[in-house]
């Protein structure tokens, strides 16, 4: 699909950063939380002008815009990302639709007649509308949780290298559980999109050969051969959903496992001092944030699947080569008056031996 982006890329970029102020608005919205908690606790001096009467007061009422000023702007950026993303996905595919069609249309009668009419009208509709939801959806789910996870990582070593080395080593345990769990999903995505491609040929072929159908009184042997595929897709999508939910319990021990463990070194810490009580709520926020991004990719993650299906499928067809091709030096047919004429043509009936 890189090619396809040519011409989109500013899109994507302004995206990127929209989704980059979104993942850093949203490291230091809970920020001021903790400062208040902390000033509360007498911890944290006043935020307050030389001239106010009241500095608790100021500070407060700083402290809880900020709180509303970051959440205004991230979803300000989020809003537009998503309408960057959506307008760069739909000429995508737009552009990878007309490319496709076109492609099809310059394959031979051979590839065309070992092929079901319904799986190939499924790569030009369906397949190509799976690629645009995941770059509508799931593409600014995905990259923002790699943002906040960045920003989160960065903001804790800042602030205190023992929770920082904590949360690093959840980076990787994260990732080989999504790795386990995407390797399955994508896969039991990609026979739900081919069983789903055999039942709308099924489909095709039964309408638009209904009177032969009756006329053979092979009604019920299409209904069986209809459920059947049906029954096929239905295993594969709940297979797909099984996966899904197995994927979001495992993410929610993990989550708990790690909040879990902040919880008890930052005691440690607060007991040695070097740690504020509100430092240690704020840190606790932060390792629960990095999890929501990726709670909400679970949810998504089998319309990752289903996409690299997608693009798999489309790039099969896009990767055969058309087997009639123009000579060199081929000249362009003039216009034709759709008129036939026959020129210096002549034929006979061959006369029988006998009648010689």
């Amino acid at each position: 699909l890189h090619g396809f982006a040519e011409g989109h890329r500013p899109l994507f970029v302004l995206a990127l950063a929209m989704l980059i102020l979104e993942a850093g608005s949203g490291v230091f919205q809970p920020y001021p939380i903790g400062y208040l908690i902390d000033f509360l606790n007498g911890k944290k001096p006043a935020l307050s002008f030389p001239w106010a009467t009241s500095p608790q007061f100021q500070t407060i009422a700083l402290l809880t815009s900020a709180i509303i000023a970051f959440a205004a702007l991230r979803s300000l950026c989020d809003s537009l990302a998503e309408i960057f993303l959506a307008r760069a996905g739909r000429r995508l595919g737009y552009r990878v639709r007309v490319t496709l069609y076109a492609h099809l249309q310059r394959l031979s009668l051979a590839f065309h007649s070992r092929r079901q009419t319904g799986e190939m009208l499924r790569r030009v509709t369906s397949d190509v509308e799976q690629v645009e939801n995941f770059i509508i959806a799931s593409l600014s789910d995905i990259t923002g949780a790699i943002l906040v996870l960045i920003g989160t990582l960065a903001f804790l070593l800042a602030r205190s290298w023992q929770v920082a080395v904590l949360a690093a080593v959840l980076v990787p345990m994260l990732s080989l559980i999504s790795h386990f769990f995407s390797e399955r999903i994508t896969a039991t995505s990609r026979r739900q999109r081919a069983r789903e491609a055999d039942l709308t040929s099924a489909a095709q072929e039964m309408l638009t050969s209904v009177p032969v159908v009756q006329t053979f009184g092979q009604s019920d042997y299409e209904q069986q051969r209809f459920a059947e595929g049906s029954r096929n897709a239905m295993l594969a999508a709940l297979d797909s959903v099984g996966l899904q939910a197995s994927f979001s319990w495992v993410v929610g021990v993990v989550e708990a496992l790690s909040t879990s463990a902040v919880v008890w070194l930052g005691i440690w810490l607060v007991n040695r001092s070097a740690l504020t009580v509100g430092t240690l709520i704020l840190f606790i926020i932060l390792i629960q944030n990095m999890f929501k991004p990726t709670r909400k990719i679970i949810k998504q993650w089998s319309l990752v699947g289903k996409m690299r299906a997608s693009v798999e499928r489309i790039a099969d067809v896009l990767d055969r080569s058309p087997s009639v091709h123009d000579l060199p030096g081929a000249q362009k047919a003039p216009p034709l008056r759709g008129d036939i004429e026959f020129r210096d043509v002549c034929f006979a009936y061959q006369l029988d031996p006998e009648d010689a």
